[in-house]
């Protein structure tokens, strides 16, 4: 088993980190940590399964597939290559990723040897990519980074997943959670979890640094910044959008496919987004964010909570939100509930309705927007990876 790391190799590891999403993603906690640790000198090989192409596809597109590029001075994009047809068998989808993997140790081996790097970490968030590890080893520091709720699904995935998280959190040399919630959750597998810092991307907020951006709508303006598909609560945004067209709304994200969704949800979309006080639009560029959300007299958060991903959620725009001083609104999620003050709750959209305009009627007061604003810096990603890297200075019967 690894031994602890002193404070200095920490931030001179190889970091391997298997993605569950694909590197051009809305959510980018994958990306966010691995440039954090890029920046405090780690070496990060970042395996993008998600983003895996076949030979035959690269052909068609007149492309040559490109098993690893090098994305900045301590950043390595591995990206699989399907070398074998007919992966719709399960044994050559298996070899194949057998030799993905196998190439992928290789790599992090040779850039070890080459940068004469010592202390080596295996840095999942997803613990249905346990199987990947398992080619890796002991010599690898196990460090299971917990964002997300992932036992979703049917009976069948539910239950892979809890057997896959369980073995995980055995295996792991540190076992960390960004909310309280998940900290619980795990709490039935191991005691030794680690409650951190949310992650938020501070540096695209800071004033006179993000790009400016005109919406050009009347006040008031009631708006949400993230993907535009299934999670959201479409049953409750129609009525409320219906029912107030003197309120604008702004949806600010990717939409998406149509052939990834289901053809109900695609139908309530379409029609959210075609009502005249709703503005819809996608910013490629990040830093254009804050300058959207600073146009908002409120942010939204309309996550359909049935679902038990978003009910256990803990979504980042809430620090995109607090940083730039905005009252929010949300569905029931759990993790909001303890931010009463400056998160109101609804389940309907009278409900909501009447949070708005509460919150329309009178000034949002300057002490919350200062209190909004510490809590989102004490939530930045460099906070949460020194909180990670202190805990893995610690003894092993220390971590507990």
């Amino acid at each position: 088993m690894p031994k602890p790391t002193k404070p200095n190799e920490v931030l001179n590891s190889l970091v391997v980190i298997p993605f569950n999403v694909p590197w051009e993603w809305s959510t980018d906690y994958t990306n966010q940590t691995s440039f954090e640790l890029a920046k405090k000198g780690s070496t990060v090989v970042c395996y993008l399964w998600g983003d895996a192409r076949s030979l035959k596809e690269s052909i068609l597109e007149n492309k040559f597939p490109k098993l690893i590029t090098k994305y900045s001075q301590n950043i390595f994009l591995f990206t699989p290559i399907y070398f074998i047809p007919f992966r719709r068998f399960k044994f050559i989808a298996n070899l194949n990723s057998v030799i993905n993997i196998f190439l992928l140790k290789l790599f992090a081996e040779l850039i070890s040897f080459f940068r004469r790097i010592k202390k080596k970490i295996f840095w999942i968030f997803d613990s249905n990519l346990i199987s990947i590890y398992k080619f890796f080893g002991n010599k690898y520091f196990l460090l299971y980074d917990c964002v997300d709720f992932f036992a979703t699904g049917d009976k069948k995935q539910v239950d892979e997943t809890k057997r896959n998280e369980r073995l995980l959190c055995k295996k792991a040399n540190l076992v960390v959670a960004n909310s309280r919630v998940l900290k619980n959750h795990l709490f039935k597998y191991t005691k030794k979890v680690k409650l951190v810092p949310q992650g938020f991307r501070i540096s695209d907020s800071v004033e006179k640094k993000y790009k400016t951006v005109n919406l050009n709508i009347k006040k008031p303006v009631i708006g949400f910044v993230g993907g535009v598909n299934a999670r959201l609560d479409f049953d409750l945004l129609l009525p409320l959008a219906k029912n107030n067209p003197n309120w604008n709304f702004v949806i600010w994200g990717p939409l998406q496919e149509k052939e990834k969704i289901d053809s109900s949800t695609w139908k309530k979309m379409q029609k959210l987004i075609s009502l005249p006080n709703i503005t819809t639009g996608e910013s490629k560029d990040k830093s254009e964010i804050p300058a959207i959300i600073n146009q908002f007299d409120i942010g939204i958060i309309p996550y359909d909570v049935s679902q038990d991903f978003n009910k256990y959620c803990y979504p980042m725009k809430l620090f995109e939100y607090f940083y730039m001083g905005k009252p929010v609104i949300s569905t029931p999620i759990e993790e909001l509930k303890r931010f009463p003050k400056f998160v109101k709750i609804g389940n309907t959209a009278k409900e909501w309705e009447k949070h708005i305009k509460t919150l329309l009627s009178k000034p949002w007061p300057e002490k919350y927007r200062r209190e909004q604003r510490r809590l989102a810096k004490k939530n930045s990603w460099e906070n949460k990876v020194e909180k990670i890297s202190h805990f893995m200075t610690l003894p092993l019967n220390k971590i507990v």
